[in-house]
């Protein structure tokens, strides 16, 4: 079984290895720069949430980096921004104990509603975050590249 706890300094190696390897695994062109500059962020509390790894002895095998946004017409909302497992791990409970562990410390937040995106050619991660019990909210994500 995993060890899910918060992340500390000692782990932002890791944490930046599985967070790149997430971004590619979905298409993405990761930029060391984003990655290190958001791992900081929660790792330092600049941005409250969560950050997580999961454990399989001394190895980080899974991630889990939310963040806390007030919403007026939701409440206090935790967004997962990147939520991945080591491919040689999964289907062995690594990401159910990250997910229980999330909504553990959602729970201890107040949080009103848990928020997270699911590429439309990612059906498995879509099961996934069925089968631990979310739904689709009902609305389509807008976006424009600033920088």
């Amino acid at each position: 079984m995993s060890l899910v706890e918060r992340a500390t300094p000692a782990d932002r190696e890791a944490i930046e290895r599985l967070v790149t390897a997430c971004i590619t695994a979905e298409g993405g062109r990761p930029k060391a720069e984003r990655v290190s500059w958001a791992v900081e962020q929660v790792l330092k509390n600049r941005f409250p949430g969560a950050l997580f790894v999961a454990r399989e002895k001394s190895a980080v095998v899974g991630v889990v980096l939310a963040v806390y946004t007030p919403s007026a017409e939701l409440g206090r909302l935790l967004v997962v921004n990147d939520f991945f497992v080591d491919p040689a791990w999964r289907r062995k409970g690594v990401g159910r104990a990250m997910a229980v562990r999330l909504l553990a410390e959602a729970k201890a937040m107040h949080v009103d509603r848990i928020d997270l995106e699911v590429l439309p050619r990612n059906a498995e991660a879509a099961a996934f975050w069925k089968a631990v019990g979310f739904t689709t909210a009902g609305r389509m994500i807008y976006s424009k590249d600033i920088a």
